[in-house]
């Protein structure tokens, strides 16, 4: 077995080091990308057929290039007079001629045409500054045939991974620690809350009026139906699954308030299926899963929306179930980063839901299906998935606002008719999609999304 070690100070001249070695050593403390805080952190610019990029130093496998001046490339050469093509630019770092620099990665001209990728290798590697779509026969680049991937962490990304002394062991030990003390600290919040949720329903107890029906819906939860309309759920763990019309609350036009107690954790299937005069609704920070149908209201026996006007998902919810919220009134909706499974139409027919906030990272099929009022749409960075038909007839929503770059939103995971019914691809409203770097607009004759950058 065969030692190496770091750096001794000489004697009598016996250690030598060399570029490797610091290369080496940095390269373990320094993560590869370009420094965001040097100069013009080589922005590009797009001017007739060249890409001119700013000044800027970068740091790749310990190395560092540093470029003072701005660096033109003339695509001109790779214009295809009848096919379109893309290149990519980067900068690169060749450890066997010991140099650093800018090269373009042209691809093949087709009809359509895919984006070339640079292949690192045991002595080359490449951070990805920029895309470039060459139109068949263009003279000019427009800003949305650019794609800038400075911020791509898997094409070139910020040096942003220095650990210094720190041992990799020792900060996920104290972040197991911090976890476990962040857990501790929930569970005694919950106990907290499980408290004053008692305390409150006793309070309930005491200010409701009179009892019109008691009874149970759940291996540990019971009901009470006070004569004010309100609907007090108490209890731990999930409450019975039902069919369409068995639940003990189906068709109860008196339940206009219903309040769960901390410590029920799931909703089952059409719970309040058809309680149409269910206007609110108290959902407890103990609850993960919401059934299916369980806030349903029937399309078929009344024409408009009815039961919840609002609604408030806890953050612990990890699942809701299809047609959860199908055809009530709410107006407005969160849902939380945790959720992980989503089933069809949850939010279908919602005719007054005017805005909507996606934390998760996946949208269900046919989620927001004919809500005909939805003008506020906003996704996360996070999200990475769509499902089929997820905004067919949303006719007032004309723009999604996106928090992540144009770069994230074309990564995500889209079907061809995510905002269009069957299985076409066609968009009578929605026009424009704002991200942080800039926008896609929708090209209603060609039925295609373009892209322009911020400037």
């Amino acid at each position: 077995m065969a030692f190496s070690y770091g750096f001794f100070n000489a004697q009598n001249l016996d250690r030598v080091y060399t570029a490797e070695d610091f290369t080496a050593y940095l390269s373990s403390l320094i993560c590869n990308g370009i420094l965001d805080t040097y100069r013009q952190c080589f922005a590009p610019t797009v001017k007739n057929l060249s890409v001119t990029f700013g000044t800027g130093k970068a740091w790749i496998d310990g190395h560092y290039f540093i470029s003072d001046t701005l660096h033109t490339i003339d695509l001109s050469s790779y214009v295809d007079e009848s096919l379109n093509r893309y290149v990519a630019i980067g900068i690169y770092c060749d450890r066997s001629t010991r140099t650093c620099g800018i090269r373009v990665l042209a691809g093949t001209a087709a009809t359509s045409p895919t984006i070339p990728t640079f292949t690192n290798n045991n002595v080359t590697t490449y951070l990805t500054l920029a895309v470039v779509r060459l139109r068949a026969g263009t003279t000019s680049i427009l800003d949305f045939d650019l794609t800038d991937c400075r911020a791509d962490e898997s094409k070139c990304g910020y040096c942003k991974c220095i650990l210094g002394k720190c041992r990799v062991t020792e900060m996920l030990a104290e972040m197991a620690k911090t976890n476990a003390t962040l857990d501790e600290l929930q569970k005694r919040l919950d106990a907290m809350n499980s408290q004053i949720s008692e305390l409150q329903a006793k309070v309930d107890d005491l200010t409701a009026g009179e009892i019109l029906a008691t009874g149970q819906c759940g291996e540990n939860i019971y009901y009470v139906l006070y004569d004010n309309s309100k609907l007090l759920l108490r209890g731990t763990g999930a409450t019975y699954d039902y069919t369409s019309h068995d639940s003990v609350f189906y068709q109860n036009d008196q339940i206009k308030e219903i309040v769960l107690s901390n410590g029920i954790t799931r909703l089952g299937d059409r719970l309040f299926y058809h309680c149409a005069n269910a206007e609110t609704v108290s959902l407890p920070a103990t609850l993960t899963s919401i059934g299916d149908s369980a806030f349903a209201q029937e399309d078929a026996v009344i024409n408009d929306t009815a039961g919840l006007t609002s609604v408030t998902i806890p953050q612990a919810v990890t699942a809701i179930q299809s047609y959860a919220f199908y055809h009530t009134a709410i107006a407005e909706v969160t849902v939380p980063a945790n959720v992980k499974t989503w089933g069809k139409y949850v939010f279908s027919n919602c005719t007054k839901l005017k805005n909507a906030r996606i934390s998760c990272d996946s949208i269900g099929a046919f989620a927001f299906t004919r809500c005909t009022a939805l003008s506020s749409l906003t996704i996360s960075a996070n999200c990475r998935t769509f499902g089929e038909n997820m905004l067919t007839y949303c006719e007032s929503l004309t723009v999604i606002t996106y928090e992540g770059t144009i770069a994230q939103w074309n990564a995500i995971t889209k079907p061809v008719n995510w905002m269009s019914s069957g299985g076409h691809s066609y968009n009578d409203y929605l026009k424009k999609i704002q991200c942080v770097d800039g926008y896609l607009e929708y090209d209603t004759e060609t039925h295609t999304w373009n892209e322009v950058k911020n400037e």
